[in-house]
C-alpha cells in the first residue's frame, strides 16, 4: 500500500472546524451558531446602505442563484480590478518527494527506522486535549498521538481505511404518515394532527419559550420514540430536521422562533435508487427496521410509488466497521463504545467543545451496533458528511481510561443521560452531565498526556520548552507507523532565537507558522552557506487566506459603498509585493484560491484613490468643517485597528494602512494586544476593524463564517463582523446539501460575487507556506491540504543517523 496519505487528523480534524482563524497567520478557531436567518441588533441588516446599490441588477434571477452577476460599478462609479493569473500550481495528483533537496538526488535510499526531528513551534498549547484545546498547534501534534476511522489521502483526496476497514454509506427515506405497517401520527397539544398542521414557537417577553407540545404515535396510540420531525418554516427560511425523544415528546426549546408546518413519517435507510414510478430501497447493512423488514418477506429490496415518500437525504447514514486489531497506547483495544464516547463527549454541553458542537450536533444517531460496528447518522445530507463522521474518532477520549478513573472514586461512569438527581441516586456520573464535564475540561491526566491510538505516545513536557512523542513499537498499521524514533516540539516564541537554534542544530524543522517571509527572503537569501551545507528552503502552497474585517455592528461599516471604498485605499498587491515578497496570491472570495469553489472570474478590488474618495462621498463622508479629516453626521471618520502582537508583516500592513486613508482624511489608530487577549476582543465583538486570515479546506463549508445565525453582538462565532444577508443564508443551505459537485461549486462562485458584491471583507491574499528543514531527511512531501506535511513519512537513511 502506499505511503502517501495522511491521516484524517491532519485534514479532516482541520476540516471539523472549517476555517481556523490566523493572524498573519498565527492560529486559533471558532464556531458558527445556531440555524435561522437573523440581522444584527436593532433589526437593521449590516450590508444594507441608503443608495448603495445593495440589489443586484437586473441580470440576477431569482429562481436560480448561480446567476448572481459581477459587481462593475457602484453608483455610477467603476470599480477597479486587478487582473490576477494565479500560480501554475496542480493541486491534487502525486506530489514529489524531496523535490527541494539536492542531496536527496540521484542518491536512493530506503525508508528506515530510527533517528529523531526537532520541529520549532513558537506557540505552546495549553492541553493536549482535542476537544477543549482547539488551537493549531495542538492539532499538529495530535495527529501523531491518535486516528480517526478514515484517512484521507492528500494527493487524490479520496479516504482509505483506518481504524475503520471498511464502510457503508446509505440514503435516509422518510415515508408518508399512512405508509401501511409504518404508520405514525403528530400529536399537538394532546390533539391528533394531520401532516402540515401549523406549529408557533414564540418568545414571552422573559425570552422563554412558548410553544405546543408535540408528539408522535403509532398507529395503536403508543409512542413512536426517535421518529422524525420536520418543520418548515412558513416564511420559505431553512428547514429543520428534529426527532421525538425515547418518550415520543418533541423538545421545541431550541427552536428559533417562528410558524413552522410540521410533518412526521416512519423513516427507513438503505440504498436508494429512483424509478419512473417512484423509488427502490436496498440494504446491504443490518440491525434496523429495513434490514428487518427484507428478511422477514424474503426480499432483496423495497418497492416505494412516489407517493409513498416524503423525503429522501442521500449519503446520510454511515456504518464503519472497525479493524479488531487496534489498541490504544496502553495495549486496550479500541471498541466501538469510544466512538459513542467521543460523540457524548462532543454533544456535552458542559464540555468545553462549542467548536466540534457546531457541526456534530447535525449527527443524530451515534450508535454501538457491536464492539466493531457504529452507525452514525446526519440529520440531512451534507457534502462532508463522511468528512465529519470519519473524524469523529480523532476527538474522543479512551472510555476505560475514565471508567477506571471514576471506580478509583467509587462510582460507575456511563454513557447513559442523567440528571444530577439521578446520578447523586446511583452513584453514577453521566458522560453527558456538568461533574463529568467539568472533569473532563480540567483534569490533567488526560489533558497534559491524552491516549490514542496513533503511532507515537506523549513523553516528557518540559513547560516552555519542549514536548517529546516517543514511537510505539506496538503500533497496528504497518504502512502508517512513522520511522522517526522521536518527535521533539520545542517551543521558541523569538524568530531570532529560532533562528539561532536551526543554524545551531538545536532544530531541523521551521515552518509557515514560525518562519517569517523577511527572515526566509532576507535572512536566508542566497541561501548563505551554512543553510547551503545542511538545510534545504522549500514553499508550498496550502489553504489560507489574509483579510481585514469590517464590524458592521459599527454604524460607520453598515454601508458597502464605505466598505468597497476602504478596500480600493490598500493596495494589496504592493503589500504582498513588498513585504510578502510576491509569495502569494491576491484573492477576492472565500473559498481557496486553487480550490474547486473559488470564482475566477471574480478579479481582486484595485488601489484607486480617485474613485474610492468619490465613494465616500457617495456615502456621506466630506470635510464639512475644513479640519482636514472626513466626517458624516458631526462624526469623525475614526476608527480602531485591532491586531495581535509579534508580527513584523502585521505593522508594515497596519502602517501602510493607517497612511492610504490619512491621505484621504480617515483617522485609523492602531492596537495590538496579546493573543489570548485579542481573541477575546474578536469573539466578543469588541472591535472596529481586525486584520486577520483564515485557514481552511480546499472545498469549505461557509456556514461557520457567514451565516447570519452567527451575526449580531450577543453571537461568539465566527462570523466576528457580522455580515447577514438572507441571499447568502439561502446560498450556504443550498451548498451545503447539494451533493452535486459541479452543481455545489456553481452555488459557491455566486456566493463568491455576492460577498465580492457586499464587501465585508477586504479580501487580500492566499500566502505560500516557506520552510527550512535539515537535509538528512528524506520521505520529504508538501501537500495542498493542511498542515502540508507528514513526519510519519519523513525517515533518515541509516547511513546519516548518529
Amino acid at each position: 500500500m502506499s505511503r502517501n496519505w495522511v491521516s484524517a487528523s491532519l485534514f479532516s480534524s482541520f476540516a471539523l472546524v472549517t476555517a481556523i482563524l490566523v493572524s498573519g497567520c498565527e492560529t486559533a478557531k471558532s464556531p458558527g451558531g445556531d440555524s435561522g436567518s437573523k440581522t444584527a441588533s436593532g433589526g437593521a441588516d449590516p450590508t444594507s446602505s441608503s443608495g448603495s446599490g445593495l440589489k443586484p441588477s437586473a441580470e440576477f434571477d431569482e429562481g436560480d442563484l448561480t446567476s448572481y452577476p459581477l459587481m462593475t460599478e457602484v453608483d455610477g462609479i467603476p470599480v477597479p480590478r486587478v487582473d490576477t493569473a494565479g500560480p501554475d500550481v496542480n493541486v491534487g495528483g502525486p506530489v514529489e518527494v524531496d523535490k527541494y533537496n539536492p542531496a536527496a538526488k540521484g542518491n536512493p535510499t530506503k525508508p528506515v527506522v530510527g533517528g529523531s526531528i526537532n520541529v520549532r513551534f513558537s506557540n505552546e498549547p495549553k492541553t493536549l486535549n482535542p476537544i477543549v484545546e482547539t488551537s493549531a498547534v495542538q492539532q499538529v501534534i495530535h495527529t501523531y498521538i491518535h486516528d480517526g476511522l478514515a484517512d484521507q489521502d492528500p494527493e487524490t483526496f479520496e479516504y482509505k481505511p483506518a481504524i475503520a476497514k471498511s464502510w457503508t454509506i446509505e440514503d435516509s427515506i422518510r415515508l408518508a404518515p399512512d405508509y401501511p405497517g409504518y404508520e405514525l401520527t403528530l400529536v399537538i397539544d394532546d390533539e391528533p394532527a394531520e401532516n402540515d398542521s401549523e406549529v408557533s414557537v414564540k418568545l414571552d417577553d422573559d425570552q422563554q419559550i412558548i410553544a405546543p407540545a408535540v408528539k408522535v404515535t403509532k398507529a395503536d396510540g403508543s409512542p413512536a420514540g426517535r421518529s422524525w420531525v420536520g418543520l418548515y418554516p412558513t416564511d420559505g427560511g431553512l428547514t429543520l430536521h428534529v426527532w421525538t425523544d425515547e418518550n415520543g415528546s418533541l423538545d421545541l426549546s431550541a427552536v428559533p422562533e417562528g410558524d413552522y408546518k410540521a410533518r412526521t413519517g416512519f423513516e427507513l435507510y438503505g440504498k436508494v435508487s429512483e424509478t419512473d414510478e417512484g423509488y427502490t430501497l436496498a440494504t446491504e447493512t443490518a440491525g434496523h427496521p429495513l434490514a428487518l423488514l427484507l428478511n422477514e418477506k424474503g426480499e432483496s429490496e423495497l418497492t416505494l410509488s412516489k407517493d409513498d415518500v416524503q423525503e429522501v437525504h442521500r449519503g446520510s447514514i454511515f456504518t464503519f466497521y472497525l479493524r479488531d486489531d487496534v489498541t490504544w497506547s496502553d495495549g486496550t483495544p479500541y471498541t466501538s463504545a469510544d466512538v459513542e464516547f467521543a460523540y457524548a463527549t462532543i454533544n456535552s454541553r458542559y464540555v468545553d467543545a462549542e467548536s466540534l458542537r457546531t457541526y456534530y450536533a447535525d449527527v443524530v444517531l451515534c450508535d454501538a451496533i457491536d464492539e466493531t460496528t457504529v452507525r452514525m447518522q446526519y440529520r440531512e445530507q451534507y457534502f462532508l458528511a463522511f468528512e465529519f463522521a470519519a473524524a469523529i474518532a480523532l476527538y474522543g477520549g479512551p472510555l476505560h481510561f475514565f471508567e477506571d478513573l471514576y471506580k478509583e472514586m467509587g462510582k460507575e461512569l456511563t454513557l447513559e443521560p442523567l440528571t444530577e438527581e439521578q446520578e447523586a441516586q446511583s452513584n453514577k456520573v453521566s458522560v453527558t452531565g456538568k461533574a463529568f464535564g467539568k472533569f473532563f475540561n480540567t483534569d490533567d491526566r488526560y489533558n497534559l498526556a491524552p491516549m490514542g491510538v496513533g503511532p507515537y505516545v506523549v513523553g516528557d513536557w518540559d513547560r516552555g520548552v519542549s514536548l517529546e512523542l516517543d514511537r510505539r513499537d506496538d503500533y497496528w498499521r504497518d504502512n502508517r507507523a512513522g520511522y522517526l524514533d522521536q518527535i521533539r516540539v520545542k517551543f521558541i516564541v523569538d524568530g531570532s532565537t529560532a533562528m539561532q537554534a536551526l543554524r545551531g542544530g538545536q532544530v531541523d524543522f521551521i515552518n509557515r507558522l514560525d518562519l517569517s517571509p523577511e527572515k526566509f527572503f532576507e535572512e536566508l537569501k542566497g541561501p548563505p552557506e551554512w543553510i547551503k551545507k545542511n538545510y534545504v528552503k522549500a514553499r508550498w502552497y496550502y489553504p489560507n487566506y489574509s483579510y481585514a474585517g469590517w464590524n458592521m455592528l459599527r454604524p460607520m461599516f453598515q454601508d458597502r459603498r464605505t466598505r468597497l471604498a476602504l478596500s480600493m485605499l490598500f493596495d494589496s498587491d504592493e503589500y504582498l509585493q513588498k513585504v510578502k515578497y510576491g509569495a502569494g496570491i491576491l484573492i477576492s472570495g472565500n473559498q481557496y484560491v486553487l480550490g474547486p469553489g473559488y470564482d475566477h472570474d471574480v478579479q481582486p478590488v484595485g488601489y484607486d484613490l480617485d474613485a474610492a474618495r468619490d465613494l465616500l462621498a457617495d456615502a456621506g463622508w466630506l470635510d464639512t468643517d475644513g479640519d482636514s479629516w472626513l466626517d458624516k453626521g458631526g462624526d469623525k471618520f475614526s476608527f480602531e485597528l485591532l491586531m495581535p502582537q509579534g508580527s513584523s508583516a502585521g505593522r508594515s500592513f497596519a502602517e501602510l494602512f493607517q497612511k492610504r486613508l490619512k491621505d484621504v482624511g480617515i483617522e485609523v489608530n492602531v492596537l495590538e494586544l496579546e493573543w489570548a487577549s485579542f481573541i477575546e476582543r474578536i469573539t466578543a465583538k469588541d472591535f472596529d476593524v481586525c486584520r486577520l486570515g483564515w485557514a481552511m479546506n480546499l472545498e469549505g463549508d461557509p456556514y461557520q463564517i457567514w451565516h447570519s445565525s452567527g451575526a449580531g453582538p450577543d453571537k461568539r462565532g465566527s462570523n466576528h463582523v457580522s455580515y447577514a444577508d438572507p441571499l447568502v443564508d439561502e446560498m450556504i443551505a443550498k451548498i451545503r446539501v447539494t451533493l452535486d459537485e459541479q452543481e455545489r461549486h456553481a452555488i459557491m462562485h455566486a456566493m463568491h460575487r455576492k460577498l465580492d458584491h457586499d464587501q465585508p471583507y477586504m479580501f487580500m491574499f492566499t500566502t505560500q507556506d516557506l520552510g527550512v528543514y535539515h537535509q538528512k531527511y528524506r520521505g520529504v512531501k508538501f501537500y495542498a491540504l493542511r498542515p502540508g506535511y507528514d513526519l510519519r513519512e519523513w525517515y533518515i537513511p541509516e547511513s546519516l543517523q548518529n
